[in-house]
């Protein structure tokens, strides 16, 4: 019996046929048009050769993609926004490779050839066994590719279906056959019998995740249904609402891929996240702006000009999920910062990747497990965390996850050695009297003070205690908690500046 009597049945998509352009991008593989000769209908004579081909390219880019992932994972730290864009976007190129094979392997079979049938299984099914140390190995890193991820139409589960599809035992069988026939290439059928004891390994690989799922969906459920309680008890309305000359000064002021934070003390909501700030959005630019820079006319940009020119240039997330809005809408605050990167693309090449992973997060649905490293919802700062992929946010352990809290976006304005600048910060009180902050009130608002200058600019850091081996005078080893300070530096590090009034004399040399 042909291999794809089996598999005729499982011939559901993997995933819709969205545009690959964005994937492609952020991998950095050009293989596009590789992939898209896998077609048996339009290009019967080669469309085994360039599976074969896509395949094998994309694999020399696996330890590229994901050692980056794995250093993070021993070093106990959430996974960077880039790596999680990367991660997905090589999961999403890989399984349209395997759709287009699938497809491939079904049309050969109506046309009675065996022998591309049976290799382009024996392709697929090596390809996924070889990528089992990096998509199955790490449970952090299995469950967070098996989410859904709408930036890549990339459907939950799509990677355990997957792996069920290509090394389930009959198709382990059928391949067996296959080359007992001799239908399989012979270079093929060695490596099938290397590979042989991965089987086993695979099938076993998702049987822990249900709890983790469980886990999940009654976090989200719970912590769903306080937010949006929460969300909806409004006292005011903000004290900018509808103050036309403060919008216009604004807007005067944003440039393309500004961060907007804000303050609403009137809404529950704002009492029940940690610290100073409420919310973070991004400020798209407008139409004239996204034409100089070449955005306006790219194909995943087409679908949002007409609500760009009605003045919808604002992306945030909000309970209500990704979405664009106007400024004016936006302003129902009592409070602003806007916060710019000086280092912010310039170049074509890295500003179209910028907005390509920014607008591919539209319509994502609200986090209310606020987990930064899940794509598959978003809280606001999550937003930013995707799109400014390669900035290393300070984040806060929680509950077994990591979270980003808009406090820790604004957090970068006071870094050592940071390349984001406050730009403008106002606050407007229930007198309708209006503050302007600058660089040090507004760290204070953070929690942070200023102790001098160096050669990076003002020195802010933020009071905490540690515990520590003091030697006292004695000689004797004790444990000690004294007060410390903690100064944030740009890339994820902290200097730690120790007090010693606690009475101790000397720190141990393990520090």
């Amino acid at each position: 019996m042909k291999m794809m009597s089996i598999i005729t049945l499982l011939l559901i998509p993997l995933i819709s046929r969205a545009d690959l352009s964005t994937a492609f991008l952020v991998v950095r593989l050009d293989i596009e048009d590789i992939v898209r000769e896998i077609d048996a209908e339009s290009y019967p004579e080669r469309s085994l050769e360039s599976l074969e081909t896509a395949l094998l390219k994309l694999k020399e880019h696996k330890n590229k993609v994901f050692a980056p992932v794995f250093n993070y994972e021993q070093e106990q730290l959430p996974l960077s926004g880039l790596d999680l864009t990367r991660m997905h976007s090589y999961l999403k190129i890989h399984l349209t490779i395997l759709e287009r094979g699938l497809a491939l392997a079904d049309a050969q079979s109506r046309y009675d050839d065996i022998t591309v049938d049976e290799n382009a299984m024996a392709l697929m099914t090596i390809s996924l066994l070889e990528h089992r140390d990096v998509y199955l190995d790490n449970d952090r890193v299995r469950r967070l590719l098996d989410k859904k991820d709408e930036a890549y139409d990339v459907k939950r589960k799509a990677l355990r279906k997957a792996y069920e599809r290509f090394t389930n035992k009959k198709i382990e069988k059928s391949l067996r056959r296959a080359i007992e026939k001799e239908l399989v290439r012979k270079d093929l059928a060695t490596q099938i019998k290397t590979l042989r004891g991965e089987y086993k390994i695979v099938r076993k690989s998702f049987k822990g995740d249900f709890w983790d799922r469980i886990k999940t969906f009654v976090v989200h459920h719970i912590s769903g249904f306080i937010g949006n309680r929460a969300g909806s008890v409004k006292f005011r309305k903000g004290m900018m609402w509808q103050d036309q000359e403060l919008n216009n000064k604004i807007e005067s002021m944003l440039l393309p891929m500004d961060i907007i934070t804000e303050k609403t003390p009137f809404i529950l909501t704002d009492k029940l996240i940690p610290g100073h700030f409420g919310h973070n959005s991004f400020w798209l630019g407008t139409e004239a702006e996204l034409k100089k820079m070449g955005i306006w006319d790219q194909e995943y940009f087409k679908p949002y000009q007409a609500a760009v020119k009605q003045g919808y240039n604002i992306i945030e997330t909000d309970r209500s999920g990704t979405h664009l809005k106007k400024l004016s809408e936006w302003m129902n605050i009592d409070e602003i910062a806007v916060i710019r990167r000086n280092d912010r693309p310039t170049e074509f090449k890295a500003i179209n990747e910028f907005y390509a992973v920014l607008m591919a997060q539209h319509g994502k649905t609200y986090d209310f497990n606020f987990d930064v490293e899940t794509t598959d919802k978003l809280v606001c700062s999550e937003l930013l965390y995707q799109a400014f992929g390669d900035v290393r946010w300070p984040t806060e352990a929680y509950l077994g996850r990591f979270t980003i809290s808009p406090d820790n976006v604004a957090e970068v304005i006071v870094q050592k050695n940071t390349p984001f600048e406050l730009i403008y910060s106002h606050e407007r009180g229930e007198d309708k009297i209006d503050h302007l902050k600058g660089l040090e009130q507004l760290a204070s608002d953070l929690g942070y003070v200023s102790h001098g200058h160096d050669e990076s600019g003002v020195i802010f850091e933020k009071e905490t205690r540690k515990c520590i081996d003091l030697v006292k005078e004695n000689g004797k080893v004790v444990k000690s908690c004294v007060k410390a300070w903690l100064r944030p530096v740009f890339g994820g590090e902290k200097i730690i500046r120790w007090d010693y009034q606690d009475g101790a004399n000397s720190l141990s040399a393990n520090l």
